[in-house]
């Protein structure tokens, strides 16, 4: 009898907890990180999409409900896999879980021809800014796309080739020095953006990102820290150009799991190299250092000498944080 009072009493209690749990509301900057969008993304769709209606304190501070938090993060997974905000925002917590549940892993790396004509007529338009030295024009456009594509497809569908174009048409002529630089800091400042304003998991390694001395092409670094910070990895932007000490400073200081620097031109600086050979022997042992870039692979013998990882694709800074998360679980399990 008393045994079936205590699970009587343990079920209402239990559930009392469940219910205070349910019914507890958060302010954006929570809502954001359980979500996994930024505040600026929620914002941005409650206004032009009204997927969540968030109750309203008397200073009208944003509430969310845990119901309203799901509701985002399922919006957020469906976006990543390939569908426009657009075309699912008024679809109900049912449907968007049945259309998750049936969206395998090949159908979320699709692109339809309608999301393709999108990135292109986007890219057209971010060209047309740049032959106008339109650099605000060009980061508006950008920050309407951050609400509309997910972040890796903002990346890679829409920066990466958008920035490979503007290099196609200085080359040919038609866009000179000066449209070049609009383009790249109107790119940068919004990537930076991005970096700051991205919900980062609590117990995410530290990779510190930069560009060794000499390096003053910031984009290549800037699209590589933006996704890694995708997989998972709380990342720290130092900027451009920085000496080996400097960095290495940084990755003691943060106690960094890794370091990430990124070479674009000259592909034979002699005092590049030293850097290079520089920041290694300046490492703690447990930092690894990654280097990538159009040009890494001509330091490739200093850096494998060094003991460092050359990357010579995306593929391959995935693959290396992944293993390196690995790797840092495995610690974390074995202390």
């Amino acid at each position: 009898m008393i045994n079936a009072l205590k699970r009587a009493y343990f079920c209402i209690f239990s559930r009392q907890i469940l219910d205070f749990i349910m019914q507890t509301k958060y302010g954006i900057k929570i809502a954001a990180r359980l979500s996994g969008l930024t505040p600026f993304v929620i914002r941005s769709w409650e206004k032009r999409y009204a997927v969540v209606e968030p109750e309203r304190t008397d200073t009208n501070r944003r509430l969310y409900s845990n119901e309203d938090i799901e509701l985002l993060r399922m919006l957020r997974l469906l976006t990543e896999a390939g569908y426009s905000i657009g075309s699912i925002a008024g679809m109900p917590s049912d449907a968007l879980r049945l259309l998750l549940e049936t969206t395998d892993e090949r159908q979320r790396g699709h692109v339809s021809d309608d999301d393709l004509r999108s990135h292109a007529k986007l890219r057209e338009e971010l060209l047309e800014r740049s032959k106008k030295l339109d650099g605000l024009g060009i980061e508006r456009l950008l920050v309407e796309g951050s609400v509309r594509y997910s972040h890796r497809t903002l990346l890679e569908s829409i920066i990466v080739p958008f920035m490979q174009d503007v290099g196609r048409s200085w080359q040919e002529g038609s866009l000179r020095i000066a449209h070049e630089h609009v383009a790249s800091m109107a790119v940068s400042n919004v990537l930076t953006n991005l970096l700051f304003g991205t919900a980062v998991p609590p117990e995410a390694p530290i990779l510190v990102v930069s560009t060794p001395q000499g390096q003053q092409h910031e984009i290549g670094a800037l699209v590589a820290a933006n996704m890694s910070l995708l997989a998972g990895w709380d990342v720290t932007w130092l900027g451009a150009d920085l000496p080996a000490e400097e960095i290495a400073a940084s990755a003691r200081d943060l106690d960094a799991s890794a370091v990430l620097l990124s070479i674009v031109y000259p592909p034979d600086d002699p005092h590049v190299r030293r850097e290079l050979s520089s920041l290694a022997n300046m490492l703690p042992d447990d930092t690894a250092l990654l280097i990538g870039g159009h040009s890494a692979a001509g330091y490739a013998e200093t850096i494998l000498r060094s003991g460092a990882v050359l990357l010579d694709s995306v593929s391959d800074l995935w693959e290396s944080l992944d293993r390196l998360q690995e790797q840092r679980g495995n610690c974390l399990q074995s202390i």
